[in-house]
């Protein structure tokens, strides 16, 4: 392959991937060669069998380009009719996520007010189609994989909030700061999603004032840092003022015992 010149090289690999073309090229040179020679007699039948291999091979392509275009037609089929709960539910884990914001900010501050929030108000809403839907069969693989990753990640959402909320000996800040990293979690994979099914494009905000999903989650997620940044501050706040109260504390027991000893 190394001796082949650079310019016969694209058409010697054409050849290998397309067989019947290059022995219809090879028959059909073989019986021009053999027509003004005394072998003129299989001329005709190397021209016949040439030709059968080339409809066979056009016959192929037709078929792949065919197959192709069904394919990608299957696929743009399959992402739309998915799309709608896909929106759904990462709509959800979108709302999910803005209420463990001030519900984790109140519980951080221990200023005593406290959302009127359910357990409920907090569970993602599962697919329905994913993942029976034969359509889900129809996706290319990065597509199935993002949505793989998305639901599978409501699952462990779900989970933790079935499973911890209120749970006796759990302080309130940390069950609703894993609420917060769960639905985090799932808006980042829910960015994936929004892009490769096109969903802004499919369901625009009803206002724009509203602002696209994208700009939604993005915005949600930065409240929640900022709310996070907050927690730590008062809590390394709070360390240090308790940290300040047992020195004062301790020096002025210690300066104590000394003053009585003093002779007068």
């Amino acid at each position: 392959m190394d001796e082949i010149s650079p310019l016969l090289r694209p058409a010697w690999n054409y050849a290998r991937k397309n067989p019947h073309i290059g022995l219809a090229a090879l028959l059909f040179a073989i019986g021009v060669v053999a027509l003004p020679t005394k072998l003129a007699i299989i001329s005709g039948a190397l021209f016949g069998a040439g030709a059968s291999l080339l409809g066979a091979w056009i016959n192929e392509l037709n078929t792949r380009r065919s197959r192709s275009e069904e394919k990608a037609r299957n696929e743009v089929d399959a992402r739309k009719y998915l799309a709608a709960e896909l929106n759904r539910t990462i709509e959800r884990v979108l709302y999910i996520h803005s209420r463990a914001i001030p519900n984790f900010i109140c519980v951080s501050a221990e200023n005593g007010i406290k959302p009127n929030d359910l357990q409920e108000d907090f569970l993602p809403e599962m697919p329905v189609l994913y993942p029976n839907a034969p359509q889900f069969r129809d996706l290319s693989g990065d597509d199935a994989t993002a949505l793989i990753n998305f639901y599978d990640s409501l699952h462990a959402l779900d989970s933790f909030v079935d499973g911890w909320w209120e749970r006796e000996g759990q302080l309130p800040v940390n069950i609703f700061n894993q609420v917060l990293h769960l639905s985090e979690k799932s808006l980042t994979l829910g960015l994936v999603c929004i892009e490769r099914f096109s969903l802004e494009t499919l369901y625009p905000p009803q206002y724009e004032s509203w602002g696209t999903l994208t700009s939604r989650i993005e915005r949600s997620l930065s409240f929640a840092k900022e709310a996070r940044e907050h927690h730590i501050a008062r809590f390394e706040a709070k360390n240090g003022k308790s940290g300040e109260t047992a020195t004062s504390r301790s020096t002025a027991g210690r300066g104590g015992p000394a003053q009585r000893g003093r002779p007068r």
